[in-house]
């Protein structure tokens, strides 16, 4: 099993984009459960929470569709306690759960955003590269 933590900027591009491929990301995690864990920190689900109730989401009239989502993600992910990775340096200190949280579970993050996340020893991909690495590990 493949432990994944999603970037906020992936579950936004899903619920504005719902036929994207971040939203395929999103259905490969959720319709494979014995193949991916979704991990999230409750410092992820903070930023999750904050950021699905901006204007970005709001103002398309997708607020519904967020707060459903964030439930989902709350019912269907593993919630974990990283510990802290102090000797990097973070263009965003705000990323610095979603790169902890992969490093303490060995797993995945997929991002929009691969430069700010300085390497600690796991996989860091976009949507599509994340795709196509799912689709080479099953089989496709």
């Amino acid at each position: 099993m493949i432990d994944v933590v999603l970037d906020t900027s992936v579950l936004v591009a899903a619920l504005i984009s719902p036929d994207g491929e971040h939203a395929r990301v999103l259905m490969r995690l959720l319709e494979r459960p014995d193949a991916y864990n979704l991990v999230v920190s409750s410092q992820i689900l903070d930023e999750y929470q904050d950021v699905l109730g901006r204007s970005i989401v709001t103002l398309r009239g997708l607020k519904p569709e967020a707060d459903a989502l964030l439930d989902l993600v709350r019912e269907v992910a593993e919630e974990v306690v990283p510990k802290a990775i102090p000797a990097l340096v973070y263009p965003d200190v705000k990323d610095k759960p979603f790169l902890e949280a992969a490093v303490y579970v060995g797993g995945v993050l997929v991002t929009n955003n691969v430069r700010d996340f300085p390497f600690a020893g796991v996989r860091i991909l976009k949507a599509g590269e994340f795709l196509r690495f799912a689709d080479a590990r099953e089989g496709a």
